[in-house]
């Protein structure tokens, strides 16, 4: 089977993430495309925390002015 994946660019405009459940954990993520479409991306516990340590890991390779100030516990 062959997939043709389309890159689309879209931007997180800060919106808390909506919960839909909470046993099992799941939520909803709004993301902004161009001409104002909406995509919803819908995280479990286990894409919540893989999404996180991404992040974080994003986040400590920042230097200078754009040193992350967010630690790790």
């Amino acid at each position: 089977m062959q997939y043709n994946w389309t890159v689309l660019e879209a931007e997180y405009q800060g919106k808390d993430i909506d919960l839909v459940s909470t046993d099992p954990l799941v939520g909803r993520l709004e993301l902004m495309a161009e001409d104002d479409e909406v995509i919803e991306v819908t995280l479990d516990r286990v894409m919540a925390e893989t999404l996180l340590s991404a992040l974080l890991k994003f986040l400590g390779q920042g230097e200078g002015a754009d040193a992350s100030r967010v630690t790790a516990h």
